[in-house]
């Protein structure tokens, strides 16, 4: 898969080397609680429950835990979908997927097109760029390659199409994250890296390949495969096997964890750290049998929708805040957090005064919805309520998601008026948000569909 010549030790020791040489030589300006420069780590269906720094006991993450002793550590982070392009959009705008666009044809058109990221939206990338920041992004999932919106306003968008087995680990992304930064070092920037590792298939590499499946004896074999016949049978996957597939996403997480490791010592050693704003979240979770599913993309519990999110900043202290937020706050914090405070996106809020000042959010409504398969479904958070709609069959679920964070029991039929109250508020949330919004399709091509095919997308 790596095609450097070099080793990944080698390459680590001379990247920094540079990274050294440029940081030193070409000082960035610095204001007082101001980042010089962001990077915003997007690990593709990372569920936080399986990192330790979120509780977790099987130790998937000890480099990251590590680091998150210095980190705000937000608890209660929410996707606004549970997939891939509707998420991404939020990220990258600050808006609900009714209103972005990217990804919200893809049913309705029985896979042959998708909907491009609304083009009257600004992107987080481009409000960047007008404040003169170098941007760049690394991607690799079939649903970000360019002509989808997304990669607008970076100056350099490198995508790499997957496969099945074949895409770019790690190791590989974290090298040309720190080759990227050395060619950029004395300038302003805003780098995406998005590493799709944990994402299915679930074969980690060496050294983490077996550390945790390798202790079953249960007669599976790596790698896990074909997620769509898992889907299938997700019910009746017997215990033993569900063991061993959770064993192997965590197998995935923990080389994740390795590389993040690798990538935030090499800038601290250069003398980066101190001076970025640094996000590691997620798009969205993945479901292990929790609800008797499998993956991601078919519904909207917790599993799916809640994200880790750690910052990383001058004059961000080391805390665990409780208060529920969402992807799209990203954007407004980023800007806020670089001294780029000229835009605001409708729908989230800069989490910046409650990192550097200790401000409290103010309560609001968080929605997800767009689901890639099965029934279209939405919900409303109006923390601890959390209200689940089924579109077409109109099932309406209720939890308490501090009581009942497993969404076990379902309140719906003793709590009528807390059900009439959200789905209204739900409603009139993404009806505001859809208001005067053009949907423009963008063909999906043989091989886009070839690799949502091989990574189980498509049957």
């Amino acid at each position: 898969m790596n095609s450097h010549p070099l080793g990944s030790r080698d390459r680590g020791a001379f990247i920094l080397l540079v990274l050294l040489l440029l940081s030193s030589a070409v000082p960035l300006g610095c204001s007082e609680h101001r980042a010089d420069g962001v990077v915003l780590v997007v690990v593709d269906a990372l569920r936080p429950d399986h990192l330790g720094t979120y509780g977790y006991q099987r130790p998937t993450s000890p480099r990251l835990d590590e680091w998150a002793q210095q980190a705000a550590v937000f608890e209660n982070a929410m996707t606004t979908s549970p997939w891939t392009l509707p998420a991404f959009g939020s990220l990258l705008t600050g808006e609900l997927p009714a209103r972005h666009a990217a990804g919200s044809r893809l049913r309705e058109s029985n896979w042959t097109v998708s909907s491009r990221l609304n083009d009257e939206i600004p992107t987080l990338p481009e409000v960047l760029g007008a404040s003169q920041f170098v941007t760049g992004a690394i991607v690799t999932n079939p649903w970000l390659p360019p002509g989808t919106g997304l990669e607008r306003g970076f100056q350099t968008y490198d995508y790499q199409r997957p496969g099945e087995q074949d895409h770019r680990r790690a190791d590989e992304v974290v090298d040309l994250a720190l080759t990227w930064i050395t060619g950029n070092a004395g300038k302003r920037f805003f780098l995406m890296v998005h590493i799709l590792d944990p994402h299915m298939s679930y074969d980690a590499p060496p050294p983490a390949r077996g550390r945790f499946t390798g202790e079953l004896d249960q007669g599976f074999q790596l790698p896990v495969v074909e997620p769509r016949k898992i889907q299938k049978r997700a019910a009746s996957v017997p215990d033993p096997e569900r063991e061993f597939i959770r064993a192997a996403y965590d197998e995935e997480i923990a080389f994740v964890d390795q590389e993040l490791g690798r990538f935030f010592a090499a800038l601290r050693q250069c003398g980066l750290w101190d001076r970025l704003l640094v996000v590691v979240t997620s798009d969205h979770g993945e479901e292990l049998f929790d609800h008797e599913g499998f993956e991601h993309g078919h519904s909207v519990y917790q599993e799916l929708l809640r994200i880790p999110l750690l910052i990383w900043a001058p004059g961000v202290q080391p805390e665990r805040r409780s208060d529920p937020v969402s992807l799209v706050d990203l954007p407004d914090t980023i800007l806020e957090a670089v001294g780029v405070e000229e835009w605001q996106s409708s729908a989230g809020q800069s989490l910046w005064p409650v990192l550097v000042e200790g401000q409290k959010l103010q309560s609001r409504l968080l929605t997800a919805e767009g689901t890639l398969y099965g029934p279209e479904r939405r919900a409303a958070i109006q923390w601890p309520l959390k209200l689940t709609v089924e579109i077409g069959t109109g099932v309406r679920r209720l939890y308490h998601l501090e009581r009942d964070p497993d969404e076990r029991r379902d309140l719906a039929g003793a709590e009528g008026r807390a059900v009439r109250f959200l789905s209204q508020e739900l409603i009139n949330t993404l009806r505001a948000a859809r208001q005067g919004v053009q949907v423009e399709d963008v063909p999906l091509d043989e091989e886009t569909v070839r690799e949502l095919r091989s990574l189980g997308y498509l049957n």
